[in-house]
């Protein structure tokens, strides 16, 4: 608990407050900053037979982007195959050898002023 407050503190969230992370999220919805308005769609994780698409927050630019992980069976993951390439900045997140979902617990950030107060709402689950 304490250091999830020191974490909060770090965020400057208050510690009554909470930060997003894309492992509490689920489908695809808006996320909404609440000390500067900007808000954008954005997928989370949607799940299809053989493929799914999972949410990133790129760590230079704050982007939130979608990486599409084919050929992968039905609710399952693996590593991932390639180096993920921000299509905002172009900076490279290495992962050849990281789960596809790593780094998920990670709270997100307003793309525009990098607040971490956000809010999710949900436009459709998978």
């Amino acid at each position: 608990m304490e250091a999830e407050n020191k974490l909060k503190e770090k965020l400057g969230l208050k510690p009554d407050e909470e930060y997003l992370c894309f492992s509490l999220m689920g489908g695809a919805g808006i996320i909404k900053c609440e000390d500067c308005g900007h808000q954008e769609e954005i997928i989370s994780f949607v799940h299809g037979i053989m493929s799914c698409d999972i949410g990133r927050q790129c760590p230079h630019c704050h982007a939130f982007v979608v990486e599409h992980n084919e050929g992968q069976e039905f609710h399952a993951f693996g590593e991932s195959r390639e180096d993920f390439v921000c299509p905002e900045c172009g900076a490279v997140t290495r992962k050849k050898e990281e789960d596809i979902l790593k780094g998920n617990n990670d709270p997100l950030f307003c793309p525009k002023c990098h607040s971490a107060r956000l809010r999710y709402i949900m436009s459709y689950i998978t």
